[in-house]
């Protein structure tokens, strides 16, 4: 049995522990870096936007960014509804810090924009919209996107209301809009009630849009951009590999709160290095599973544009992304997780963990920038497989400024909400106990509901 960190499992009840925000000082490197890699983002997209605007290919790398920040931050908040809907007690620390990432995940909205505006007329090629004239794909596509974002948001603030909204007395207190915005927080029966079944309603909508999500901008922004590719499995890779990235993130994160704050890392540890390893585990299976079936449909039908398309994204063109996904994404992962020492250590874990983050990048690159950096996206077969489109200086710094600012954006609502769930971890420390068996030491669980 992995053993529960002890803080998590003697919280005091009264006074109620009340978590803080992160304590992050401008003096140190880490914040720093990530400060002048926001800015580097910044200024790299208004670049973008005033030089390159309907330019489709310029806007290649940048749709890896968009699909990067999909694939992380928007994934993460997921870990968070899950573990609640299986009552998984281990998560209690994660849930916060996997719902901050709604915050970031604000960032592939003002990505979206340019790229949408980019695309060419449907007329003419294949689409997902079969001759549908209501704005798509740039009105549905964007509406889609903000319903998520918003329902991230709402999940987010929902679960930290009774943290952030203190004392009735304090709730009574503020003007009235402040009072609405805090739910009007008294802690009753009724209002815990209502708070308990909004984070799990709020939570099925999330996933059910953000599976809906990469069906939509896979396609629109890959398969419908590249004659003849044509696949069913690709949009649901596209989601479980987030998922795996979003996880991966996660853990990434644990770690370096565990070591820079002391305040939320000693409710870290390596009970939550052992669950989300296992399923990060079976995520990189997936990977193989996903790839593996989509690969087996294109190889017995052979059809001339399927093989064109399998070509571009795995076998020629885009070959060396592919290699990198492949080794970073599933083999070293693979290689490396089935052993339960390093499952079980929350730092070795987040060390593969950065291996598929940086593979997930050339994962999407050998997806998307085929598609938009194609000089001809018309017609249902490629007669010629497109040369390579490799970056530019600009585009590298893009990549990297919008990585870095994704995670400046992250330290910054972490700096401002309490990153640990205050109640949630109350609540688990009542019904949570080490109890002595015999000679060994189990972990008693209740379950109220």
């Amino acid at each position: 049995m992995i053993h529960p960190e002890a803080a998590g499992l003697h919280l005091a009840l009264r006074p109620p522990y009340r978590p803080q925000a992160l304590k992050v000082s401008p003096r140190h490197a880490g914040a720093a870096a990530l400060a002048v890699l926001g800015a580097l983002g910044v200024v790299t997209y208004v670049v973008k936007l005033v030089t390159a605007w309907g330019d489709r290919a310029a806007w290649a790398y940048p749709t890896v960014a968009l699909m990067f920040v999909l694939s992380t931050a928007t994934a993460a908040p997921l870990v968070a509804y899950a573990s609640r809907m299986a009552k998984g007690y281990w998560a209690l620390p994660v849930r916060r810090i996997a719902a901050l990432y709604a915050v970031p995940s604000l960032l592939s909205f003002v990505l979206l924009i340019p790229i949408m505006a980019a695309l060419p007329p449907l007329e003419g090629r294949s689409n997902l919209w079969f001759g549908f004239s209501g704005g798509a794909p740039f009105l549905t596509d964007a509406l889609a996107l903000s319903i998520l974002l918003l329902t991230g948001l709402a999940l987010l603030w929902f679960s930290a209301v009774p943290d952030v909204a203190g004392p009735p007395s304090r709730v009574r207190a503020m003007p009235p809009l402040r009072r609405w915005l805090h739910l009007n927080w008294a802690g009753t029966q009724k209002q815990w009630k209502l708070l308990r079944a909004a984070n799990l309603t709020l939570g099925a909508f999330y996933l059910m849009g953000y599976v809906y999500v990469h069906m939509l901008l896979s396609t629109d922004l890959g398969q419908s951009l590249l004659p003849g590719w044509r696949s069913g499995i690709f949009p649901a890779y596209n989601a479980l590999t987030g998922i795996q990235a979003g996880i991966a993130t996660i853990l990434i994160t644990l770690a370096l709160v565990r070591k820079f704050s002391p305040e939320a890392g000693r409710f870290i540890g390596d009970e939550q290095a052992s669950a989300l390893g296992k399923i990060l585990l079976a995520t990189v299976l997936m990977w193989f599973y996903f790839f593996w079936s989509d690969f087996l449909l294109m190889w017995y039908a052979r059809l001339p544009g399927e093989v064109a398309a399998m070509q571009t994204t795995v076998a020629i063109t885009y070959v060396l992304p592919f290699l990198l996904a492949l080794f970073l994404m599933l083999l070293i992962p693979f290689v490396l997780l089935i052993f339960n020492r390093v499952r079980q250590s929350l730092t070795l874990v987040a060390g593969v963990s950065v291996f598929i983050v940086a593979g997930l990048v050339f994962d999407r690159i050998r997806f998307y920038v085929a598609p938009m950096a194609n000089p001809e996206p018309f017609g249902h077969v490629m007669h010629e497989l497109p040369a390579p489109y490799w970056p530019n200086a600009l585009d590298v710094l893009f990549l990297v400024g919008m990585i870095g600012l994704m995670f400046a954006v992250y330290l910054y609502a972490a700096a401002r909400v309490p990153i640990l769930n205050g109640w949630e971890m109350r609540q688990g420390s009542m019904l949570r106990k080490e109890r002595t068996f015999m000679r060994a030491r189990v972990l008693v669980l209740g379950k109220p509901d």
